[in-house]
This record gives structure tokens, C-alpha cells and sequence, in this order.
């Protein structure tokens, strides 16, 4: 994993040569967690270019940029060519080598082929050859978008880059907010990957850019379409098995290039422990890192990690992701919202990222020297992974295809032709082609929404802490073999993941796999993480406030912002939803201020600290059934007998029809909160019916504990309750 940046004028150059160089030191500066061994630039009038390195293979002379034998081209990479090495041995009776580098082969090829060089490469990869001579500068993305290259056409040239940042800070670079990029939440499943800034674009995946002779020409060189539904094995059942084992162990051990330690992040689920057994089978110096968190303990995953690491003999290291104090570990605050959103390049919010962040932390600080990290990301979209897991269980696979898939498909295809939410659930699916079956179409999608979420999130948390991401499971040959499949064989070999667990059955039969698949850190109850995300409010908020609504050019009304953070930290209307639109308001004023100003704020103080989750002694181990047994509860509010108690400004509790013991919370839109008491509780609704009385304005808990002849601690306990359920404020 490298980065690099550039500008290209395409009609004269329009800086002069300090001003070009100081652009280039600010990109160098932004790009130094991706590439901490070595910078290098590059600046002949017409191509500027900055290059940082994270040296893995060919350590003491992979250098670049690397040139061709006459200097007339060179190359520079993000990523790795795992087929480096085979491609080499044809190449070299007609070129001669200057390093051992992976990153070498694709200039040579390139000179031979051009831009079908591309299609003999296996790997992840962003790229640039500059031709000196025919002053053309040449792009390209690797098929599925795991490595990310960002463009910008400007009028009379082009900027590209490994990250947005890099870009911001030329003087051309465009600024303004993409808002029309912030409609949908959550990963996309569609074409046209935004990148939240207006004028500013990804390279898609597959796609290769040439830039020349006054105009820029985008190219698409590989798409999964191709291969959908082709059948190389007719309807052979026991072959797609067979070719998917050889390929996953293939790629699996190609993806081990490279003169430095390698890690896994062993979540414990199928995927990953396939991916332990493969490596195991040939190296013993895996070290294999699990999440050991709420979500992970109780369904299992961080015991069968435990035993997957025991059986290989493979060495383990768990991190312990305890929500009552990881906050404190990990020094949340403003600082550290801001880390991340410049970390990700994004106005989005999600725990995943900043938990993700952590693991790759704890990773770097426990394992010396560790620079690559293998991930089991790709095999689920493509394999039916989906199909059945822990939370959503679907009777068959029809039933997934007319509950899941094909509602899916009708949603999104509205979001394409701009169908109002309102009326998507009737849209009609505009994939819908031929004869490609709703999981041909479905695959299509997941590749979309691998480039905009799972990839992009990947690369970014793993580059934040110098470690280069790989997923061998996004072996294309492997992709295409899935895609491949008839549709009449899409039941025996995906539902439930079936063509998977055949390969972990040949390779370790002693796994459970009956074992159902589980999301990172969510497995239907998201309480803790609700809770989780108000208590980071609560440690951000007041300093996002203080420096942000003093900023001109906040995108947001200063009062109404101050007035929403005021509701949702105060614990009024359903602040748990709330407080994930308020994060999300809080990502998009700091991705605001970052696009006007990239470089004003460091970060790297942030990005290499120490602290973090720690490892979990193993002596502990039997406490962890007690620790994680209880309900998560957010952070006991203290009240005090002088407190005054009074419902949400602008509410009413009504006594919901039809049930004397269920509240609702209501305002002028309607209900948005509702609770149950308890049969034995029966002061509860006296005292929620007196509270829209104004006369009892003025009642402290002591006058309500003598009003209904209470132990004070019994009614506070029961403040707390309706507190967090969104019921009752402090005066």
C-alpha cells in the first residue's frame, strides 16, 4: 500500500516551479500515513507528481517512481501485482529489470500492450505511467475498486490521487459540498460512486483514464457482467466446487507477497477461519487478531476464533472492546471525530470505521513490523452469504430472492431513475435483463457496493495506521468463477453459503459449520450501540459547538443546530435515533470545513497514539460471560432529590388505545416515543399523566417521592428508565 498525487497540464503549465513544489510537499504531507518509508518527487513542467511508500516488497530497491530501460516511461503503484513473478518470466528475455519490485511488471507489459496490459494483471491496484515523450499520462483502477484513485477534470488539465485530501489542496480543486451524494444512507448499491464533492469523481473500478494531447478519455476494461451466467461447467455442480477450492486456496497464499509479517483479522466466522486454515497449511507466523466485544462473545464468533487459532496452531492475539470504558481508551472526543472523518474522506458516520481504525491500531502496536493485514471481505456478495445469518433468517433460498434480493433490486433501481422513496417499494428493477437471474443482478450490486462502503472504508482505516489492506477472496478469477454459476444452480451452491463451507469442510473439518454468519459488531440488538454513539455525543458535542458555529461558512443554521444538540443531549424525543442524526450533522460541517481548509489541522498525533483497546488477558477469560451478560445500558443519569421533573418542551404523555399500561409521547407531527410500564408499577402512569399538568411545574422528586409515598431511590431509578426512553427531562 503506497500513495501518491499529481496535477497534469494539458495546455501549459499555469504555477511556476516553487509554487508546483509546494503543492506537492502539502499532498506528500497528507499522504505520509500511507506511504511512511520513502517520498519521492516528480515534476518535469507538464506532470507533477508526489509518491510516498510503504515498502513490502522489494524493501531495499523497490523505489519509485521505476523507469523503463530508455527513461522514456515510468510507473508508479498503489497496491500489489500478485502475479508479478510469472508475468516477470515472460517479460524478461526482452526487458531488462532495475528491481525486484511487483510494481516493475506492469510498466513492461504496458509497453508491449498498452492499455490491455491490465488484463493479464491479478491483484489490487491503482496506477500511473507517465509517457515523457508522447506527454500522455495513463490511469487505472483494478477491477473492483480496493484500491481507490480520485480525478478531477479541470480546464486545462487534470488532478489525481490516492486520497481527496491530496487533491484539495491545489488551488484548482473544486470545494463545494455534493449534497445530492447524502440522500441515501448506507451502502449503495448503484453505479456512480460519489465522492461528496461536487466536481471531483472516482476512477470507477475497471476503468483506465488516458490523459493527452488536450483531452482526457475515460475507458471501462473490465466488468463483471461479462461473466455472468456464462457456465463454463454447464450445470456440473461438483466442478464449480471443485475450482472455487483450487482458486480460494490459490489466491489465498499469492496474497502472502512480500518480505515483512502478515496478519488476519480472525473474526471467528467462516470466512476468515478458511482463510487462517489455507495460510496455516504453509506458514505457521500468521498472527490472527479478533474483535472481543458484546456482539462477537455472544454469538460465538471470538470461541470459535479461539479454537481455529488452537487447531492450526497459529498465534492469537484478541482485543478487548469492552463498551463501558473503550471511550476512555481510545481518548474519544471532538479531535478524534475529526481524525476520522479526515481519515475517511467522508461527511458519513458509522462505528464500523472508528472500531475497524482501532483493530488496525492494536494490530500495528502489538505485531512489530507488521505491514500487511489480510481481510475475508468479497466472498459473502458474491457467494450467498446473505442468504441466512444470525439475525435474518430466510426458510430457503426462494424466499431470500422474493424477501431481500428482489425488494433490494426494486429500491435501488428507483434510486437510479430518481423514483421518490415514497413509491420505490413498487419501483421496477433496471437490471432486470434477459436472462440474468435476480442474484445475477444482485451480484452487480454488491460489486457497487463493495467500491462504496466495504472497500473504501477498509483501505481508508487500515491506511490511516500504515497497514495495507488485502482481500484475496476479490481474486478476480475467483469473482468471475461465482458469477459464473447458472441460475439453476444458485440454491445448491450459495444458499447458506454452501460452495464456501464445501471448501472449509475439505480444508478443516474440525469447524463447526453449522456456525451461522455474523455481522462485525451488530447481531440484531442495537442497543449498546445506540448507547455507545450518545456517549460519544456527549464527549464531542460542547466542543464541536464552541468551534464550529463561530465558522462563516457552516453549512447549517447556527441556532437550529445549537437547539437539536441541546434536545439530543438532553435526552428528549427519541435521542437514541436522534443522536445518529446528529452525528451525521456533526461529520458533514467537519467534512466542510476540511475540503476549505485539508491541511490546517495535524493529525498525526492522533493517528500514531499508543492508547487504545488493550489485549485481553486470557486469565480473564471466564469473566467474560458475566461481563457481557447483561442488557447494555447507557450511563446512569445521577438525579438528585431537588431535581425538577418536566416532560419534553412542546409534548404530551397520552395513554395509548387499547392498552392501560402503554404510554406514548406525542408532539404536533404525531407519536415518536412510547413505553410499558410494568403491571406492578402503577405510579408510573399517575405520575406521566401528572406531568402534563403545569401546575406541577414546580415538583422536585422529593415532593413526587411523597406523593406517591416512595423510596427516593426507587423513583430515580425509575427517572433513569424514562429518561433514556426519551419521557422526562430535568427542569
Amino acid at each position: 500500500m503506497c500513495g501518491f498525487a499529481g496535477f497534469l497540464s494539458l495546455d501549459g503549465q499555469r504555477m511556476d516551479e516553487a509554487e508546483r513544489r509546494a503543492v506537492l510537499a502539502r499532498m506528500g504531507r497528507l499522504l505520509a500515513h500511507r506511504g511512511p518509508d520513502d517520498e519521492t518527487f516528480y515534476d518535469d513542467g507538464v506532470l507533477s507528481l508526489v509518491f510516498r511508500r510503504l515498502s513490502i516488497v522489494d524493501v531495499a530497491g523497490g523505489e519509485q517512481p521505476i523507469f523503463n530501460e530508455d527513461g522514456s516511461k515510468f510507473i508508479v503503484v498503489n497496491g500489489e501485482i500478485y502475479n508479478h513473478a510469472e508475468l516477470r518470466r515472460t517479460l524478461a528475455p526482452r526487458h531488462q529489470y532495475a528491481t525486484h519490485s511487483d510494481s516493475e511488471t506492469p510498466l513492461h507489459l504496458y509497453e508491449e500492450r498498452g492499455p490491455a496490459a491490465l488484463d493479464a494483471l491479478r491483484g489490487m491496484f491503482a496506477l500511473a505511467i507517465w509517457d515523457r515523450r508522447e506527454r500522455r499520462l495513463f490511469l487505472a483502477r483494478d477491477r473492483f475498486g480496493i484500491k481507490p484513485l480520485y480525478v478531477c477534470r479541470l480546464p486545462h488539465g487534470l488532478l489525481f490521487g490516492s486520497e481527496l485530501k491530496a487533491l484539495l489542496v491545489h488551488p484548482e480543486c473544486p470545494r463545494d459540498l455534493d449534497w445530492s451524494a447524502l440522500a441515501e444512507l448506507g451502502p449503495q448499491q448503484i453505479a456512480g460512486i460519489p465522492t461528496y464533492v461536487r466536481g471531483v469523481e472516482h476512477l470507477p473500478a475497471g476503468h483506465c483514464l488516458i490523459a493527452g494531447d488536450g483531452r482526457v478519455e475515460t475507458r471501462c476494461w473490465w466488468r463483471v457482467d461479462e461473466h455472468l451466467a456464462s457456465a463454463p461447467f454447464g450445470d456440473d455442480a461438483a466442478r464449480y466446487r471443485d475450482e472455487f477450492a483450487r482458486l480460494i486456496e490459490e489466491a489465498t497464499l499469492e496474497h502472502l507477497l512480500g518480505e515483512v509479517p502478515i496478519g488476519l483479522h480472525l473474526s471467528g466466522g467462516l470466512d476468515s477461519s478458511l482463510m487462517a486454515a489455507i495460510v496455516a497449511s504453509e506458514r505457521r507466523d500468521l498472527h490472527c487478531f479478533s474483535a472481543v466485544e458484546y456482539a462477537t462473545w455472544r454469538s460465538g464468533d471470538v470461541a470459535a476464533a479461539q479454537h481455529v487459532t488452537e487447531t492450526l496452531g497459529l498465534p492469537w492475539r484478541p482485543v478487548l472492546f469492552d463498551r463501558s470504558n473503550l471511550l476512555d481508551e481510545m481518548d474519544f472526543g471532538l479531535e478524534r471525530l475529526e481524525q476520522s472523518v479526515h481519515m475517511m474522506d467522508s461527511p458519513r458516520f458509522d462505528l464500523e470505521w472508528i472500531f475497524k481504525e482501532e483493530l488496525h491500531r492494536y494490530a500495528r502496536r502489538e505485531c512489530a513490523g507488521l505491514k500487511v493485514v489480510l481481510l475475508g471481505q468479497g466472498i459473502d456478495e458474491f457467494a450467498g452469504g446473505y442468504s441466512r445469518r444470525i439475525n435474518v433468517d430466510h426458510a430457503h433460498w426462494a424466499a431470500y430472492l422474493r424477501d431481500e434480493v428482489e425488494p433490494e433490486l426494486r429500491y435501488w433501481g428507483g434510486v437510479h431513475t430518481g423514483i421518490p422513496e415514497r413509491l420505490r417499494d413498487c419501483a421496477k428493477d433496471t437490471d432486470a435483463r434477459g436472462a440474468w437471474a435476480p442474484y445475477h443482478r444482485k451480484m452487480r450490486a454488491f460489486a457497487h457496493q463493495l467500491e462504496h462502503f466495504n472497500l473504501w472504508h477498509e483501505d481508508r482505516s487500515s491506511a490511516s495506521q500504515s497497514l495495507e489492506a488485502r482481500v484475496p477472496y476479490l481474486d478476480h478469477r475467483i469473482v468471475e468463477l461465482l458469477a459464473s454459476v447458472p441460475a439453476e444452480l444458485h440454491e445448491t451452491l450459495f444458499w447458506d453459503k454452501a460452495i464456501v463451507r464445501d471448501a472449509m469442510r475439505r480444508r478443516m473439518p474440525e469447524y463447526d459449520l453449522a456456525r451461522p454468519k455474523v455481522p462485525f459488531f451488530l447481531a440484531g440488538d442495537t442497543r449498546s450501540i445506540d448507547i455507545l454513539v450518545h456517549e460519544m455525543l456527549q464527549r464531542c458535542v460542547p466542543a464541536f459547538l464552541e468551534k464550529y458555529l463561530g465558522d462563516p461558512d457552516l453549512p447549517f443554521d447556527r441556532a437550529a443546530v445549537q437547539h437539536f444538540a441541546s434536545r439530543v443531549l438532553g435526552y428528549q424525543k427519541n435521542f437514541h435515533a436522534e443522536g445518529w442524526r446528529l452525528m451525521e450533522l456533526l461529520a458533514i460541517a467537519i467534512f466542510s470545513r476540511q475540503c476549505r481548509q485539508p491541511d490546517a489541522d495535524d493529525f498525526s498525533a492522533q493517528r500514531s497514539r499508543a492508547a487504545g483497546a488493550p489485549s485481553l488477558d486470557l486469565r480473564e477469560w471466564d469473566t467474560l460471560d458475566e461481563r457481557f451478560s447483561d442488557s447494555p445500558r447507557a450511563l446512569p443519569q445521577t438525579w438528585r432529590a431537588t431535581d425538577r421533573v418536566r416532560i419534553p418542551e412542546g409534548t404530551r404523555v397520552m395513554a395509548a388505545l387499547g392498552d392501560e399500561h402503554c404510554f406514548e409521547l406525542t408532539d404536533a407531527n404525531g407519536s415518536y416515543a412510547t413505553i410499558s410500564v410494568p403491571a406492578g408499577m402503577p405510579w408510573v402512569p399517575r405520575l406521566l399523566q401528572h406531568l402534563n399538568n403545569p401546575e406541577a411545574a414546580d415538583f422536585t422528586v422529593a415532593d413526587w417521592a411523597d406523593e406517591f409515598d416512595l423510596d427516593p431511590a426507587t423513583l430515580c431509578e425509575a427517572l433513569e428508565a424514562l429518561q433514556r426512553a426519551g419521557f422526562v427531562v430535568r427542569r
